[in-house]
């Protein structure tokens, strides 16, 4: 079959396949001498903008929707609460950890992508001693404090949140959004600050910012005797976690609440945010999907090679996906991103992944149907681990299958995985980029282990009905290449 002919601006010699983005070179690079391009976004548009969104004229980067929170970082305000609790959670530790015999050795190192790491990359790498201990008396057991300390602990933890949240809402509770009066059209807008975030008119991220996430996280690299005699190197970056999966079906086995759990292939990266990064979290879930395509030698994985492709990078991979025709309506409604903090989503995700031949399917669940949004969204998410013919041999059933890219209003995660609870209830297993891995699961890497309570360690990972109902509107991106199933 015959590729299509490209369209030809009448004007010059661009093309493009893309009937959209043409329009919108003819609009920017030849506009009419009646008046500026519907397209260019001048300073009247941003100001009119600001004034219907937010009644505030001049507000450019505090849409009165985001609260700035303590670690710097914006977040809705529906979001807030939630946002505060996941930080205590990512703070958890447990101090009373008895290992029994020599119970700390960890795992054999193997090879990835050239270069030498271990399944506990984020933790110290083991002594030659530890190192000669066999795999299979590896076990740790882990308690928790009284009931009674354990209770005032949390207890006083919540009440911090809470006023913390009451601080930030009341006095500065934002006056009801007006009704936009932008003029219905039929050619795609430029998106404002509810989709874009609060830099959503930025031409130009700090030079700081740009030079941080180029550079990307510190990386530290120690050496250490591997069980055959060789000096071996471990890489460990300071944002990146890797083996979490194997952590999390232990603790939802031991958790007795659950009654069937699904996970996915275990090769996923918890990729968290740099301190004071901003809105990145739709590249970060790009490089969890990346992390799962190089290491599991997926559909694609010859695109990346060594370390994960830097935010700077992701940027210029879907600027380049767009000049190639795939979901261009996005460089019209976000402006360009390249250089910019504008948040991203899944159809910028999917062209990324589509420019590079690697399939992927998107999926919407929209408010309005008889059954509630969240419950077909977590329905959808069941029937994806169960079409994916997991082994049912036991309460946690350990599938090949990739990842998925979750979006929600203002924010987007990385399904790894599904509870189902003795009571019905089901709840999402995610790796936030908002959150860093907390010492609590670093220090279970690559270990067997026990624990009274799983449900503290798992809190990070839990997202259920109560916080999905907040939202009438979820977006899903699944990978349709898959390994083979794990045995």
């Amino acid at each position: 079959m015959a590729a299509a002919k490209p369209l030809e601006c009448p004007f010059c010699n661009f093309t493009n396949h893309d009937c959209y983005a043409l329009q919108y070179h003819v609009e920017t690079s030849h506009p009419e001498e009646d008046g500026p391009s519907p397209f260019a976004v001048t300073e009247d548009a941003r100001r009119e903008d600001s004034e219907d969104d937010d009644e505030e004229e001049g507000a450019k980067d505090n849409s009165p929707n985001y609260i700035e929170c303590q670690c710097g970082e914006f977040c809705l305000l529906a979001e807030f609460e939630n946002h505060l609790e996941m930080h205590y959670a990512e703070g958890t530790n447990f101090d009373e950890t008895k290992p029994t015999s020599a119970d700390l050795a960890v795992p054999g190192t193997t090879l990835h992508y050239g270069r030498a790491t271990s399944p506990a990359m984020q933790s110290p790498p083991p002594s030659p001693l530890m190192d000669a201990v066999p795999a299979s008396s590896k076990s740790v057991v882990i308690t928790s404090k009284s009931r009674n300390q354990t209770r005032v602990r949390s207890g006083k933890s919540q009440n911090i949140v809470q006023d913390f949240i009451d601080v930030l809402r009341h006095p500065s509770t934002p006056p009801p959004r007006k009704v936009s009066k932008g003029k219905t059209t039929k050619v795609p807008q430029r998106l404002g600050r509810a989709e874009l975030g609060p830099h959503a008119h930025e031409e130009r991220m700090p030079d700081w910012l740009r030079k941080q996430l180029d550079h990307g996280a510190r990386v530290t690299t120690t050496n250490y005797i591997g069980r055959d005699g060789r000096l071996l190197q471990v890489q460990n970056i300071a944002n990146e976690c890797r083996d979490i999966i194997p952590v999390l079906a232990q603790l939802c086995d031991q958790d007795p609440t659950l009654s069937r759990v699904y996970l996915c292939h275990p090769a996923v990266t918890h990729v968290a945010k740099m301190h004071r990064e901003g809105g990145f979290c739709g590249y970060r879930n790009i490089q969890m999907l990346v992390s799962y395509i190089r290491d599991a030698h997926s559909e694609g994985y010859r695109h990346f090679t060594g370390k994960l492709p830097s935010v700077i990078r992701l940027q210029d991979m879907i600027e380049n996906a767009w000049d190639m025709g795939f979901n261009t309506i996005g460089r019209i409604e976000t402006g360009g991103i390249r250089g910019t903090r504008k948040y991203i989503g899944t159809p910028e995700a999917q062209a990324l992944l589509q420019s590079l031949d690697i399939g992927c399917r998107a999926e919407a669940f929209n408010d309005g149907a008889d059954t509630p949004v969240q419950h077909r969204l977590l329905q959808a998410v069941e029937q994806y681990f169960l079409d994916g013919n997991p082994s049912m041999n036991g309460k946690v059933c350990q599938t090949s299958l990739p990842p998925m890219y979750f979006q929600h209003p203002g924010h987007s995660l990385t399904i790894v995985g599904l509870e189902v609870r003795k009571n019905g209830s089901r709840v999402l297993l995610v790796f936030d980029p908002m959150f860093k891995t907390s010492d609590g699961i670093r220090r279970l890497l690559g270990l067997r282990f026990r624990t009274s309570a799983p449900d503290k360690l798992l809190k990070a990972y839990r997202r259920g009905e109560e916080m999905l109902r907040k939202y009438s509107t979820f977006e899903v991106l699944k990978l349709t290449a898959r390994v083979p199933d794990i045995r």
